[in-house]
Parts: structure tokens; sequence; C-alpha cells
């Protein structure tokens, strides 16, 4: 099925873009993530790289130092000082690569694996509460619905707040997808 996306005129009369509207609730979206990645690393005591690098761990398996930090961008340098600490924080663990003697592979630890799926069950629940407020969505209504998802992550999930944020008044209120 395809989509047609048009410019409409908004209430003042002037032209607006759906797609851009759309395009700048997913950039808020983004933001709003990582602020609430930052804010789930600061309750298990990490830092919010510190918690990429475990999602990476858990998505993709036990890895090399070296793979871990070209998917994470950094140096080596900067990838032995994050395992150091992540390491005695207890969320992971360096052994012997049994394929090569002279390198190292880093595995998750249970409190790793449980820390993650931890905080993916709070982004679903956050996922999930908004969802749960949606029917069937026009792309004005997705755009809503997305900001007000970014809503849910910046200040609590299933009206909890989420720690160092209190509730905000907007959680309180039903979606409206009216646009």
């Amino acid at each position: 099925m395809a989509m047609t996306l048009t410019v409409v005129e908004n209430d003042e009369g002037a032209d607006r873009d759906p797609v851009q509207e759309l395009a700048g609730g997913l950039r808020r979206l983004v933001a709003c993530g990582q602020h609430f990645r930052n804010l789930q690393a600061r309750e298990l005591q990490l830092g919010p790289t510190d918690l990429v690098a475990l999602g990476h761990l858990h998505s993709a398996g036990s890895m090399a130092p070296k793979e871990l930090s070209a998917l994470m961008g950094v140096t080596s340098g900067t990838m032995t000082a994050l395992l150091d600490r992540v390491e005695k924080a207890g969320f992971l663990k360096r052994e012997r690569n049994p394929d090569d003697r002279r390198g190292l592979l880093i595995h998750l630890t249970p409190a790793g694996q449980h820390s993650v799926q931890w905080v993916y069950e709070q982004f679903d629940s956050a996922i999930r509460h908004t969802l749960d407020q949606a029917p069937e969505l026009s792309i004005d209504q997705l755009r809503i619905l997305l900001e007000k998802l970014s809503d849910t992550l910046e200040g609590g999930m299933n009206g909890s707040p989420v720690p160092g944020q209190a509730k905000t008044a907007a959680q309180d209120q039903p979606l409206r997808l009216e646009a």
C-alpha cells in the first residue's frame, strides 16, 4: 500500500510538511531516548557509554575489545578504561580468547545480562504504555504518538516517575490523536 504525502495548510494558512514534522518528532524521540538511557545508566551506577557497551555485548555476544571499540567508535585507551570500570562494577568479565592466545574476549556476567534486560524492559514498558493508548494512526497521529512516547521516556513510564524526575501532568492526560 503506497502512502501519499502532501504539504498541507496549518491553522495560520501557512504550508506545513507532515514528513518534516514527523522527522522532528523522531529527532525528539532520539534525544529523549538518550536521556532515558542516561537515567537508566545512572540508576545502575554506570555511565551512558558503559550502558551502550553492555547493550552491544548483549546484542552481539562476546567479542574482542577491538571489535567493541570499533562498534562504539572509541579509542583503545578509552575502551580499556571503560572495560576496567564496568568489570569492577561486576557487569562484564574479560577472559583469554581460546582461538587467539594473545587476545581477550569480553563477556557479560549474569549481573550484566540482568541489568541490560532490565533497561530493555523499562524501554519496552514505555513503548507499550504509549501504544496502549493508540488506535490506527495517520502520519499526523503517528507524529503525535512519537511526541507522547518522548514525553513518556522523558518523564516516566506507566505513571511511575523516572528516577530523579517528577511525574508530569501530561502523563495523566489521555493521548489525543487529533492533528
